[in-house]
């Protein structure tokens, strides 16, 4: 990692109907940008469109989509170019699959679902009919994507939170990632007001329970080492869970948040489990480790 604070990209999805020049774009993307992403064509949008088109039960199609798209980890790129750039393709290109009249239907369900997408802060719609020459725009966009910290996720996760219904963003999921020099930590967060003393207690009881843990003070009295799967955290507050596990040269950080407000405090909470992952790092006398930062989200809501 070439910056200590990553927000890396899992899958980088490109969905489209047909004949939207999705192949192009794709081998494009993957040439201009040596090969940096894991790229899928097509996804679980494809699926529900199809599912639709064909007039099946959509209750799978569209469970597999709010988890693909609810990882905010994965990225999507759909290309909706004019109606007529299609049907000219289609004119002269032919296509072994569509009718002219099956294009359309899916053209427009696809052009509805970028339309109700977009507002997502990981999907990107380009409606142009000459999309390969937003692919370096694509990467740029992507890379500072990457680079954010913990201040620019949180905004993330707000933004998803607020194009969802009834401003509430449920089950969505993260990582980040750092390698382990912790360079991104601002322990100015532990002075914030209203979570000092919030945050203070979730510090200790973590770190009191690894010491206790290092040391053999547990019901087998039995001293873990910096591989115990017994490094764990848990409440019923905001911040309800953290588990810290070494493995194959890297700590991993899970949290679950049960609720968090992600307009007011979700940026201090962010820069908060950083900090408290760089002490449990420092704790447990690792080096030349990477951390993994993993979490899950049961509510994002904005309070008005």
């Amino acid at each position: 990692m070439n910056r200590t604070q990553r927000f890396l990209t899992n899958q980088l999805i490109i969905e489209g109907p047909d004949l939207a020049g999705k192949t192009s774009f794709y081998n494009r993307l993957h040439q201009n940008s040596g090969y940096r992403w894991n790229i899928q064509d097509r996804s679980a949008l494809s699926m529900l469109i199809y599912a639709r088109l064909y007039n099946r039960n959509t209750f799978v199609e569209v469970e597999r989509l709010n988890a693909e798209i609810k990882n905010l980890n994965n990225r999507y790129i759909i290309l909706i170019p004019p109606w007529d750039e299609v049907e000219r393709r289609y004119k002269e290109r032919g296509d072994e699959i569509q009718t002219i009249t099956s294009l359309k239907k899916v053209y427009r369900l696809f052009d509805e679902a970028a339309e109700e997408f977009k507002i997502y802060p990981n999907v990107m719609v380009i409606r142009n009919k000459d999309t390969l020459s937003y692919v370096d725009a694509v990467i740029k966009e992507l890379a500072g994507i990457e680079l954010s910290t913990p201040n620019h996720v949180a905004e993330y996760v707000n933004m998803f939170a607020a194009a969802s219904n009834d401003l509430e963003a449920s089950h969505i999921s993260l990582t980040m990632y750092d390698d382990g020099n912790f360079s991104s930590v601002d322990a100015s967060v532990l002075e914030y007001k209203s979570e000092k003393d919030y945050y203070a207690n979730i510090i200790k009881k973590t770190l009191g329970k690894i010491e206790s843990e290092l040391t053999g003070k547990n019901e087998y009295n039995r001293k873990e080492t910096v591989y115990s799967r017994r490094f764990v955290y848990a409440d019923d507050s905001c911040i309800s869970f953290g588990q810290f596990t070494v493995r194959n040269k890297t700590l991993d950080a899970h949290f679950v948040f049960r609720s968090s407000n992600s307009k007011d405090t979700l940026k201090y909470d962010l820069n908060f489990i950083y900090y408290l992952t760089s002490r449990v790092y420092e704790q447990l006398q690792i080096v030349n480790h990477n951390c993994r930062i993993r979490i899950n989200f049961n509510s994002a809501h904005i309070i008005i």
